[in-house]
Formats: structure tokens, C-alpha cells, sequence
């Protein structure tokens, strides 16, 4: 099962602003969507309640926390998360958040989906956990696309 990690972040790692996303690309939101579309995205409590609606549409959303959510597909832990997952003989699941999410599944992950946009925003409280420099040494960027004036999308596997 490939574990794929995506996210939208500034060029200091900034990817959230208030429990929400600090900016609105659209043409993010619908590479997002199309990435992610008919497949398994988890995410962390905070995400969840972040999101405008619940749940994500077309996607089979899981939720990794350790309170239950009435009516979601919860894990308590990242072990048993993994390998429900991969019993089901699951090809792909997207890792879609927050922070403490990321960190836990990025020993684990094969690709990255990173778009950076260039927009300056003031107040960012929420980071991505893991520097470039670290994801340079680790993984080899495969390819880069223009989404807009403000955002490149870039995909990076694992070396």
C-alpha cells in the first residue's frame, strides 16, 4: 500500500492559520480533489472539524485520534490504522493532515504532494513538521506544475 502525504505550504513550511488553511487557491483545492477523489484520506481531529463539510465527498474519510467521533471511521493509533488498511489490500490512502499527522506518517510515506504557494500571510501558527532539507535528503522531486500565479504543485517519491 503506498502512503502518499499531502499538503499546500508556504516556502517556511507555514500551512495553517487558526485551525483553517490560510489561503483559498482554488486551483489547489481542485488538484486536491482530484488527486485524492475515490480514494482513502485520513486525517486528525483537528482536520476533521476543519473541514466546510463533512465528509469529504467521494472519498472514504478515516479519522486518526484518540476520542471517538459518532458516525466516522476512527483509529486510536497509527499501527492499527496501517494495517486495517493494508488487510483490506487498500493501493493507495492520502495522509491530508494536520501537523502531528504528517510527522507520524511521514516515516511511512512513499510520495509527497507538496504545492507551495507564494503568498506572504501573517499569523501562521501551524507548520509542517518536517524541513525541505530533510525531504530533499529523503525523497527526489519528480516532477513540478504550475497551478496558478501563486501555487506549484510538485510530486516527490521517495528515494
Amino acid at each position: 500500500m503506498e502512503i502518499h502525504l499531502i499538503w499546500a505550504q508556504d516556502f517556511e513550511g507555514g500551512i495553517g492559520k487558526n485551525g483553517q488553511l490560510p489561503w483559498h487557491i482554488s486551483e489547489d483545492l481542485k488538484n486536491f480533489k482530484k488527486l485524492t477523489l475515490n480514494s482513502t484520506i485520513i486525517m486528525g481531529r483537528k482536520t476533521w472539524d476543519s473541514l466546510p463539510f463533512k465528509p469529504l465527498p467521494n472519498r472514504r474519510n478515516v479519522v486518526l485520534s484518540s476520542n471517538n467521533i459518532p458516525d466516522v471511521e476512527v483509529y486510536h493509533n497509527i499501527d492499527t490504522c496501517i494495517n486495517t488498511l493494508q488487510n483490506e489490500s487498500l493501493t493507495k490512502i492520502f495522509i491530508i493532515g494536520g501537523s502531528s499527522i504528517y510527522k507520524l506518517f511521514f516515516n511511512y510515506a512513499n510520495y509527497l504532494h507538496i504545492t507551495f504557494v507564494d503568498i506572504s500571510t501573517n499569523g501562521l501558527d501551524t507548520f509542517f513538521p518536517i524541513n525541505l532539507k530533510s525531504i530533499n535528503q529523503l525523497f527526489i522531486k519528480q516532477s513540478t506544475k504550475k497551478l496558478s500565479n501563486d501555487a506549484n504543485y510538485t510530486l516527490w517519491l521517495r528515494k
